[in-house]
This record gives C-alpha cells, sequence and structure tokens, in this order.
C-alpha cells in the first residue's frame, strides 16, 4: 500500500489504476478455499463471458495477451517462410508473435487520427509470401475493418484482430450493426492491468470457428488432445503451458460482471479530457477518440514538433503527474533494424507519432477534478517546453 500524500500535497496521478474491489477479493478467496488453483472452473466461466460479449462461439483463455497472439499465429498455420502485416507503430508484442513463429513481421505505416495501420498502407506490404493481416485497434480506437476485409478477401488473406486494448469498443459493420471489437475473424485480447479489464496477466483467442478453438486449446496446454478423456491424456503436438489460473480467472469473472460500467466510466473521463483539451495549444488530439463509442485504453495525444516532449513528461512527473510514450515505431528497434533492411523514411507517420505521442493518465476511477490538474499541469509544462529554434 502506498502511503498517504502529505497534507496539501495532491496524491500521485499514475497512468491507469485498475479499479478493483471487495468483489474481486472474495472471488479469489473462494478458488483459494476450494483448493483448484490452476485452470479449471473459473476459467471456463469466465471464457463464456467474454465470448458471449464478443458474439463469438468459442473462447480460450491464455496466460498473456502476447500468448493469446502466438496461440492464434500458430493456430492459422504461420510458420517459417510466411510474412504478416502488422502495424509500424504501437507495442511490438503483435510483430514480435509473428517473429515467434519463425515468420516475418512486414510493417505498414498508419493513419495518424486512429494510430492504426491503413488499407493502403496494408495493401503495399503484402507479397508473395504473405499469409494474412493482423490489425491492432489502437488505445481502443478501431481499426478500418471494412477496409481491411476487403483487401484481406481480395488478396487471399486470412485476418486476426489484436484487440487487446479494444474490448468494450463499438464498431459497425459494412451494413452498419453495431458490434464490439472483433468480429467474424478470431480476435485477441489481453487482460492486463492497463486494459478495459484485469485478471493481473491474461489474454483470449475468441474465434466462430471450432477447429481453430481445439487446437488452441491443445497449444494452450502442452498438446494435450482437446477431446482427451480426463483419465487418459494423449500428446499430439508440441504445446506450451499458456494456461490461465482460476485465480486470476475468477478476477476476471468479476470484471466481466462490471464490464458496461467500466466501460462508461472510461467514456466520461475521455469525455472530460476532450473537453477540456479543445484549443489547447502545443499539442493535437487524433480525431479518432471522438469517432464512435469506444472504450479507450489509453489517451494519446499528439505534441507539435517543437515541443521537447522529455521536457513535458519530466515536468508533469514533478507535478506527480505520470505520463509517458504512446508508442513504439517498430522500423527503429533494434530487433527489427537487424532483421530487416528498414528506413523510418518508408514510416513517415509511424516515425512522427514515436517522436511526438505522449500518453496522459486514463482510469475509470478518475474524476473530473483528476482531469483538470492534468490539464492544467500539461498546459504549464507545453509552455515551457518549447525548443529553441
Amino acid at each position: 500500500m502506498s502511503a498517504p500524500a502529505a497534507q496539501g500535497v495532491d496524491a500521485p496521478l499514475p497512468l491507469h489504476r485498475p479499479v478493483l474491489g471487495p468483489e474481486e477479493e472474495a472471488a479469489v478467496a473462494a478458488v483459494l478455499r476450494s483448493g483448484y488453483l490452476v485452470q479449471g472452473p473459473r476459467v471456463a466461466e469466465f471464457e463464456a463471458l467474454v465470448g458471449a460479449a464478443l458474439g463469438l462461439e468459442y473462447a480460450v483463455a491464455t496466460s498473456s495477451g502476447t500468448s493469446a497472439l502466438h496461440l492464434a499465429l500458430l493456430a492459422l498455420g504461420v510458420g517459417p517462410g510466411d510474412e504478416v502485416v502488422v502495424p509500424a507503430f504501437g507495442f511490438p508484442a503483435t510483430g514480435n508473435a509473428v517473429e515467434l513463429c519463425g515468420a516475418r513481421a512486414v510493417l505498414a505505416d498508419i493513419d495518424p487520427d486512429s494510430f492504426a495501420m491503413t488499407e493502403r498502407s496494408a495493401a503495399s506490404a503484402v507479397g508473395p509470401r504473405t499469409v494474412g493481416l493482423m490489425p491492432v485497434h489502437p488505445f481502443g480506437i478501431p481499426a478500418p475493418m471494412d477496409a481491411l476485409e476487403r483487401l484481406a478477401a481480395r488478396s487471399g488473406l486470412w485476418l486476426c484482430e489484436d484487440a487487446a486494448c479494444a474490448l468494450g469498443t463499438a464498431t459497425r459493420d459494412a451494413e452498419g450493426r453495431s458490434r464490439w471489437a472483433g468480429g467474424a475473424h478470431p480476435v485477441c485480447l489481453s487482460f492486463h492491468p492497463r486494459k478495459t479489464i484485469t485478471t493481473g496477466e491474461g489474454g483470449l483467442v475468441a474465434t466462430a470457428d471450432g477447429a481453430m478453438a481445439a487446437t488452441l486449446r491443445e497449444l494452450r496446454n502442452h498438446g494435450i488432445s482437446a477431446d482427451a478423456d480426463r483419465g487418459w491424456r494423449r500428446f499430439v503436438r508440441a504445446g506450451f503451458n499458456y494456461r490461465l489460473s482460476d485465480l486470476a480467472a475468477a478476477v476476471g469473472v468479476v470484471q466481466m460482471g462490471r464490464l458496461s460500467q467500466i466501460v462508461d466510466d472510461r467514456r466520461r473521463v475521455l469525455a472530460l479530457y476532450l473537453d477540456a483539451l479543445r484549443g489547447q495549444a502545443g499539442l493535437r488530439v487524433p480525431s479518432g477518440y471522438g469517432a464512435g463509442a469506444l472504450s479507450a485504453q489509453s489517451f494519446v495525444v499528439e505534441l507539435d514538433a517543437d515541443v521537447d516532449r522529455d521536457a513535458v513528461i519530466a515536468a508533469l512527473g514533478a507535478r506527480g503527474v505520470q505520463t509517458t510514450v504512446g508508442g513504439y515505431a517498430l522500423a527503429e528497434q533494434p530487433y527489427y533494424v537487424q532483421r530487416a533492411a528498414l528506413r523510418m523514411e518508408d514510416f513517415p507517420v509511424a516515425a512522427r507519432m514515436a517522436r511526438s505521442s505522449l500518453t496522459l493518465p486514463l482510469s475509470g476511477a478518475m474524476t473530473a477534478q483528476d482531469v483538470a490538474r492534468v490539464v492544467e499541469a500539461l498546459s504549464g509544462a507545453l509552455a515551457q517546453a518549447r525548443r529553441r529554434r
């Protein structure tokens, strides 16, 4: 437990604080009393709840969002010699999962207002070895799924959504029907503490394909046949221990019961930010945050080119407001530079966002006063952090 703030001193504002309470404590205590701590009935219950929320029949919980991505790719048959198109900006887990399959992650530049890869950039990244597209819904902002679906269809590619940040984000399909982020394609989620709901660490793959779900379950659990009798195990493939524990799933079950409230609280905080930062000098709020009913996992703004981002982060930190960079350009990360002949100028928007994006605190627990405090501190920091010309 952190120490209380001194009188007259504001408590630190972290990037995110998961909303947990006595219900989660009671759920974990019940699992401890049961003596059944590993993957079991609470995992099955959690899977059913998430699958129902996404409108997909099968849901397979995993130990993390990254393991969910890895298993989904393996179940889709990705292997050496294959290429998968992923966004050039964000967190490297998506590209890393492709590389862990022995395949190559090919980068596609992003849109500056959604942070998602565009249909045009993805199309230019498709080559003779491309087998699929793995779009990300960055920070909870939906990727342009209709356009990417058309690209996948005409190119003969599968599509798998990295919706790690987007549980609770509503998108619309080609007929205008509302749906959660994640659709007819396999969708991967994360339950890290900074995501919409949390299990501490955890992930999940949801799909409409029963055969894929069976493969996922085998890969998750050491390659044990999904239809093996309880008393007799058959190891049908080389698998992993990517299981989620009942301890973690018990927290997730409670969180899913509050999903609507959690999403509403995030939307409330996002709306406060959008209103307070309207017309703020020194930054730009990407318009994707105002496009539809989204559950913002993070609130990321773009600083003007003449603003020293490091100075802004330091100034906000001195006032107890935690901030960080918005994301990473994969084309400048050492692993990817060594793996392929990448040039940052081929990904101009990703390069720009890597230099200028800033993540502000966002949590459903934040109050209007918290948002006002962040905005006031940010405004002061921006005024002082302009680089000399």
